[in-house]
């Protein structure tokens, strides 16, 4: 099938569904991670295999579909659009690992969910032949579907300097999934702590994130295509902001439902011109937001396919771009939240759900717009972007 057809085949899919997780979406709350049957559903589609490597069933679409997908999804439940969007990052992530790890996992199974905790923690021991793994780990979304999970480490790379991000790739089974996850927003994500004991890690299942970076990862050999040439801070910002805009979107489209059915004292709050204002500039907000999104993933990925590196200025803008995609998200939901009056509150209603959702999302590191801002202005004032980046 041509790229094209299958994106429109996965857009497609993501409205259907949109509708169908909106329905799951208080049950995902109340459970703390994916309802089973919305996992099934992700799993049928191949939403996880949007960004999987061809030559294991996968899609192998450009990061701007996968951006475009996730935002149409999350307007029917951020929590569930979010995993769904990560599994199929963590799915390109296994691309950029040595191709013996890409059989190990994919062989067995090319539909297998993979989670991730990315950020370094835990001590990695060297051993015979790979590492000793040991560590608890934080915010692995969609843990308890998942049969293998990738946990980032720092290595000592012996030379003085600050020592080497790593990620390093397990079976579930070989890790403790803690019931960690009571929060605010994203409950549904199901994004436990894990905790590893003295685990063996063979050294073909361990990676070099600045590998990927400098567009030199050892999957990337076997796994030609420009989507594999991308560095991590070029494809999670504009992904995860695709899923907070599509939150977004879904709000102010509530919000506009709720407009046109709902009266007071007699008088339909449509006519209500207060309203009218917020609903004209939330929905601004948000197609601004879309489009600031969108553009950035489209952009990034054409760098990448004219085969030049992405410099640290289209870095730095692309953190820039994706938080402050988020930035314009969180203010529309605020701006509709804020008239939905009383019956706004109640936990059954979409609009309070995306709300805190949309909070949630925008304290992430990656898409946090004090820090992303901070990076894109040290660059373009050329201060020292060694720590930041």
């Amino acid at each position: 099938m041509a790229k094209d057809d299958q994106r429109a085949r996965f857009l497609a899919e993501a409205k259907r569904l949109a509708p169908i997780f909106r329905e799951r979406a208080l049950e995902a709350e109340k459970l703390r991670r994916l309802p089973d049957q919305s996992v099934a559903d992700i799993v049928a589609v191949g939403l996880q295999r949007i960004c999987q490597p061809k030559r294991f069933g996968g899609a192998e679409l450009p990061w701007d579909a996968l951006v475009e997908v996730s935002m149409e999804l999350a307007k029917g439940c951020g929590s569930q659009a979010w995993v769904a969007n990560v599994f199929a990052e963590h799915a390109c992530h296994l691309g950029h690992f040595p191709d013996e790890a890409q059989h190990e996992v994919w062989d067995d199974d090319p539909e297998t969910l993979i989670s991730t905790s990315y950020a370094p923690s835990g001590t990695a021991e060297r051993v015979e032949g790979g590492y000793k793994l040991s560590g608890r780990w934080g915010f692995s979304s969609g843990v308890n579907h998942a049969s293998w999970i990738m946990l980032g480490v720092f290595i000592d790379n012996k030379k003085g300097a600050h020592p080497d991000h790593h990620l390093m790739l397990l079976p579930i089974a070989e890790v403790k999934i803690l019931d960690s996850w009571e929060t605010l927003g994203l409950a549904g994500t199901g994004s436990n702590d894990v905790e590893a004991s003295e685990i063996i890690v063979p050294d073909h299942r361990v990676l070099d994130v600045s590998k990927i970076l400098e567009q030199h990862s050892p999957g990337a050999e076997v796994n030609t295509a420009a989507l594999f040439k991308m560095p991590h801070l070029g494809f999670a910002q504009p992904a995860l902001a695709g899923v907070t805009v599509g939150m977004a979107a879904g709000a102010v489209a509530d919000f506009e439902a709720m407009l046109m059915t709902r009266k007071v004292r007699g008088k339909p709050l449509a006519e209500l011109t207060n309203l009218q204002l917020r609903l004209a500039e939330a929905s601004a907000e948000v197609e601004a937001a879309r489009l600031l999104a969108l553009s950035t993933a489209t952009d990034n990925m054409s760098i990448v396919s004219s085969g030049t590196m992405l410099s640290v200025a289209d870095l730095a803008r692309s953190r820039r771009n994706a938080a402050y995609a988020v930035k314009l998200a969180k203010s529309a939901v605020q701006r509709v939240f804020e008239a939905t009056g009383g019956h706004g509150i109640y936990v059954s209603q979409p609009i309070q759900r995306a709300f805190r959702d949309v909070q949630a999302a925008a304290s992430h590191i990656a898409l946090g717009w004090d820090f992303s801002g901070i990076i894109y202005g040290r660059h373009t004032l050329g201060l020292d972007m060694s720590d930041v980046l």
